[in-house]
């Protein structure tokens, strides 16, 4: 009976809380987003020295939904992905490849494994 009461003042308390966490977690995400477009305006790429600019956050973009659509099909119907995003920016004028670290809030290269660079490679030739 207690085991009851208590799962629903947790049901309760959750739904009481969604109108506050949807638009908090909303509001969040758009911040982070535009802190890594107000980044990547002024970083510098390390390989070419241009500036990276917002075209290298939908270039990332594009590539990533170029990835995550090919694991999708490669995949078994019913299959549940885990996935990490591995892209974050991609210098327009070098094909540079950064991740973006929240902690430092700043752009670092990203450095592939071997393993993901055959992984990588089998894709794109498919």
């Amino acid at each position: 009976m207690i085991k009851n009461i208590r799962e629903c003042i947790i049901v309760l308390v959750v739904i009481l809380l969604l109108p506050i966490l949807v638009p908090y977690s909303l509001l969040k995400d758009r911040v982070e987003k535009r802190r890594r477009r107000q980044m990547a305006s002024r970083f510098v790429c390390l390989e070419c020295g241009e500036v990276l600019g917002v075209e290298a956050l939908r270039l990332a973009d594009e590539r990533w939904d170029e990835i995550v659509k090919e694991i999708i099909a490669k995949s078994e119907p019913g299959t549940r992905l885990r996935l990490v995003r591995t892209v974050d920016a991609i210098c327009p004028h070098c094909g540079c490849q950064y991740l973006y670290r929240k902690a430092e809030r700043t752009f670092v290269v990203r450095e592939v494994s071997p393993e993901w660079e055959r992984l990588e490679s089998k894709l794109d030739s498919e």
